[in-house]
Protein backbone atom coordinates (compact mmCIF):
# COMPACT_ATOMS: atom_id res chain seq x y z
CA UNK A 1 0.00 0.00 0.00
CA UNK A 2 2.19 2.60 1.57
CA UNK A 3 5.54 3.47 -0.61
CA UNK A 4 9.10 3.84 2.19
CA UNK A 5 11.63 5.82 1.14
CA UNK A 6 15.23 6.00 2.79
CA UNK A 7 16.80 9.32 2.84
CA UNK A 8 20.55 9.71 4.04
CA UNK A 9 21.12 13.05 4.77
CA UNK A 10 24.50 14.46 6.20
CA UNK A 11 23.94 18.60 6.57
CA UNK A 12 21.31 20.68 7.91
CA UNK A 13 20.11 21.92 4.03
CA UNK A 14 19.89 18.16 3.17
CA UNK A 15 17.71 17.86 6.42
CA UNK A 16 15.64 21.08 5.55
CA UNK A 17 15.19 19.93 1.89
CA UNK A 18 14.10 15.91 2.63
CA UNK A 19 11.74 17.33 5.26
CA UNK A 20 9.82 19.61 2.82
CA UNK A 21 9.79 16.81 -0.18
CA UNK A 22 8.24 14.44 2.68
CA UNK A 23 5.65 16.98 3.90
CA UNK A 24 4.12 18.01 0.47
CA UNK A 25 3.23 14.13 -0.55
CA UNK A 26 1.62 14.26 3.31
CA UNK A 27 0.08 17.21 3.29
CA UNK A 28 -1.17 16.76 -0.30
CA UNK A 29 -2.92 13.55 -0.08
CA UNK A 30 -4.70 14.65 3.00
CA UNK A 31 -6.82 16.76 0.49
CA UNK A 32 -10.16 16.74 -0.53
CA UNK A 33 -10.57 15.14 -3.86
CA UNK A 34 -10.23 18.16 -6.60
CA UNK A 35 -12.04 18.21 -10.41
CA UNK A 36 -9.97 17.45 -13.62
CA UNK A 37 -7.61 20.32 -14.14
CA UNK A 38 -7.96 22.19 -10.98
CA UNK A 39 -4.59 23.28 -10.17
CA UNK A 40 -5.18 25.60 -7.53
CA UNK A 41 -4.10 24.18 -3.89
CA UNK A 42 -6.80 22.51 -1.97
CA UNK A 43 -8.25 24.58 0.87
CA UNK A 44 -7.07 23.73 4.25
CA UNK A 45 -9.07 22.62 7.41
CA UNK A 46 -11.22 24.97 9.42
CA UNK A 47 -10.18 27.90 7.52
CA UNK A 48 -6.74 27.78 7.81
CA UNK A 49 -4.06 27.91 5.35
CA UNK A 50 -1.86 24.02 4.46
CA UNK A 51 1.70 23.93 3.83
CA UNK A 52 0.97 23.21 -0.07
CA UNK A 53 -0.90 26.12 -0.36
CA UNK A 54 1.74 28.20 1.41
CA UNK A 55 4.71 26.65 -0.46
CA UNK A 56 2.31 27.16 -3.90
CA UNK A 57 1.74 30.61 -3.23
CA UNK A 58 4.44 31.92 -2.09
CA UNK A 59 7.13 30.08 -4.99
CA UNK A 60 4.63 32.08 -7.60
CA UNK A 61 5.51 34.91 -6.16
CA UNK A 62 9.56 34.30 -5.88
CA UNK A 63 9.34 32.46 -9.71
CA UNK A 64 7.74 35.92 -10.54
CA UNK A 65 11.54 37.19 -10.61
CA UNK A 66 12.46 34.69 -13.16
CA UNK A 67 12.68 36.87 -16.31
CA UNK A 68 14.06 35.00 -18.47
CA UNK A 69 12.09 31.97 -17.68
CA UNK A 70 14.53 28.77 -17.10
CA UNK A 71 12.24 28.01 -13.77
CA UNK A 72 15.32 29.43 -11.72
CA UNK A 73 16.19 32.58 -9.67
CA UNK A 74 19.66 34.06 -10.94
CA UNK A 75 21.41 36.81 -8.56
CA UNK A 76 21.04 38.89 -11.22
CA UNK A 77 16.96 38.99 -11.69
CA UNK A 78 16.97 38.35 -7.56
CA UNK A 79 18.37 41.41 -7.06
CA UNK A 80 16.60 43.76 -10.10
CA UNK A 81 13.21 42.24 -8.31
CA UNK A 82 14.47 43.63 -4.90
CA UNK A 83 15.38 47.04 -6.66
CA UNK A 84 11.90 47.25 -7.82
CA UNK A 85 10.57 47.17 -3.46
CA UNK A 86 10.09 43.70 -2.89
CA UNK A 87 11.46 41.71 0.23
CA UNK A 88 13.04 43.52 3.03
CA UNK A 89 16.64 43.84 4.38
CA UNK A 90 20.09 43.20 2.21
CA UNK A 91 18.92 41.86 -1.00
CA UNK A 92 22.56 39.67 -1.85
CA UNK A 93 22.61 38.89 1.59
CA UNK A 94 19.16 37.21 1.14
CA UNK A 95 20.28 35.97 -2.22
CA UNK A 96 23.71 34.02 -0.35
CA UNK A 97 21.37 32.35 2.13
CA UNK A 98 18.69 30.94 -0.41
CA UNK A 99 21.18 29.81 -2.96
CA UNK A 100 22.01 26.83 -0.51
CA UNK A 101 23.95 25.04 -2.66
CA UNK A 102 26.17 27.92 -3.82
CA UNK A 103 25.12 27.94 -7.62
CA UNK A 104 23.94 31.29 -8.26
CA UNK A 105 20.51 29.92 -8.71
CA UNK A 106 17.47 29.78 -6.54
CA UNK A 107 15.83 26.65 -7.82
CA UNK A 108 12.45 24.98 -6.59
CA UNK A 109 13.92 22.62 -4.10
CA UNK A 110 16.06 25.61 -2.28
CA UNK A 111 12.39 27.56 -2.47
CA UNK A 112 10.29 24.75 -1.40
CA UNK A 113 13.05 24.00 1.42
CA UNK A 114 12.93 27.50 2.87
CA UNK A 115 9.19 28.13 2.49
CA UNK A 116 8.58 24.31 4.33
CA UNK A 117 11.03 25.55 6.93
CA UNK A 118 9.03 29.37 7.67
CA UNK A 119 5.75 27.35 7.19
CA UNK A 120 6.53 25.09 10.41
CA UNK A 121 8.22 28.23 12.29
CA UNK A 122 4.90 29.98 11.30
CA UNK A 123 2.59 26.75 12.55
CA UNK A 124 2.49 27.77 16.35
CA UNK A 125 0.38 25.04 16.98
CA UNK A 126 1.54 22.41 15.19
CA UNK A 127 -1.99 21.23 13.58
CA UNK A 128 -0.11 21.49 10.07
CA UNK A 129 -2.58 24.83 9.13
CA UNK A 130 -1.74 28.34 9.38
CA UNK A 131 -4.42 29.73 10.86
CA UNK A 132 -5.86 33.34 10.79
CA UNK A 133 -4.61 34.12 14.20
CA UNK A 134 -1.11 32.83 12.92
CA UNK A 135 -0.95 35.06 10.16
CA UNK A 136 -1.85 37.85 11.42
CA UNK A 137 0.92 37.28 14.33
CA UNK A 138 3.55 36.60 11.36
CA UNK A 139 2.04 40.13 9.92
CA UNK A 140 2.86 41.56 13.42
CA UNK A 141 6.09 40.42 14.04
CA UNK A 142 7.29 41.30 10.93
CA UNK A 143 6.14 44.89 11.31
CA UNK A 144 7.56 45.21 14.29
CA UNK A 145 11.07 43.57 12.90
CA UNK A 146 11.06 45.73 10.05
CA UNK A 147 13.29 49.21 9.90
CA UNK A 148 10.67 52.12 9.93
CA UNK A 149 11.37 53.93 6.55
Amino acid sequence: MGTSIVVTVKTPYQITLAGALLLLPTVASAQAPRAAGDERPAAAPRGGMTAQEFIARRERRMLAADTDGDGRVSKTEFLAAAAQGKGRGDPARRFAKLDRNGDGMIDRLEIAAMLAHRFARLDTDGDGSLSAAERSAARMAAKRAAPEA
